[in-house]
């Protein structure tokens, strides 16, 4: 199967499978400094010093300062345990409830089939982001209450995917064979359908992440994701702005990695459609 290829005129760089280093490449960076943070984190990024608030950029401090005095570098460090954690944690129960949802809806069809894609339906008449809000103010602060709330809309997506790949499997020899020799439907989606439609989950997957990414640290900037002094991008983006024409590394070290992080999942993505596509 030839991989197919997306021409962008100002750059001449084509997405294929030869991006796919790129991308894992910086997802392994992102874990190792999520693992590694406490040791490689020049400063603790909890610690006020208000005598050092605002500083520059030094040999101490290679991105400066925060208004608490708090070392920027060692926050953006410590914020890849929280925002693409959380990232990670909805994509997975997204897709848990989501594929589980859609494998239900395409197998049984009917009455069944219809009642979910009115749920479905129903949640995408409004933005993902605005039921997001409303259940994060009713949840509270905190990452699993962004999480829940992410995922609590998110799964819609993966439900309505995987019911489509569902019903183009079910009319395919290999599923009416396994009906015609007994099979039982267990076995039939488990043991035939779900293996056969993991690829298109896997590249959905890897392109929420960049969604889960920018929902989590919006939610943030908002005051409705992270508690107030936990090192995460979209909060440190919304501390930093008042400071931002003096100081602007405040809001450039945050916003720029959330910029390499997204571009990385969305190539990495693009590298797996290719492949699997």
């Amino acid at each position: 199967m030839t991989a197919r290829t997306f021409r962008f005129p100002l750059s001449g760089w084509r997405p294929s499978f030869g991006s796919f280093p790129v991308g894992f490449g910086v997802l392994l960076l992102m874990v190792f400094l999520g693992i590694a943070g406490p040791w490689i984190a020049p400063h603790d990024p909890n610690v006020i010093d208000l005598g050092n608030r605002l500083h520059g950029i030094s040999a101490e401090y290679p991105l400066g300062t925060d208004h608490m005095g708090r070392c920027v570098l060692s926050r953006l460090i410590y914020a890849f345990r929280v925002t693409p954690l959380a990232a990670v944690l909805v994509v997975c129960l997204s897709a848990t409830i989501g594929t589980a949802v859609g494998l239900l809806s395409g197998y049984a069809g009917g009455l069944t089939d219809s009642l979910i894609m009115r749920v479905v339906e129903g949640i995408f008449i409004f933005p993902a982001i605005a039921i997001a809000l409303v259940l994060a103010a009713v949840l509270g602060l905190g990452m699993w209450a962004m999480v829940f709330s992410l995922a609590a809309v998110h799964w819609a997506e993966y439900a309505r995917v995987v019911r489509n790949l569902t019903l183009a499997e079910k009319a395919k020899p290999y599923e009416l064979a396994a009906r015609a020799a007994g099979v039982g439907p267990i076995r039939i989606v488990l043991r035939h359908l779900l293996p056969n439609i993991a690829h298109p989950v896997v590249v959905l997957a890897t392109f929420s992440l960049s969604w889960a990414i920018l929902s989590f640290s919006g939610l943030s900037f908002l005051g409705l994701g992270a508690e107030p002094g936990t090192p995460e991008w979209g909060l440190m983006i919304a501390e930093g702005r008042i400071y931002m024409r003096e100081y602007p590394m405040l809001i450039l070290a945050p916003g720029l990695t959330i910029m390499i992080t997204v571009i990385a999942f969305n190539t990495l993505g693009d590298a797996l459609r290719d492949r699997f596509g």
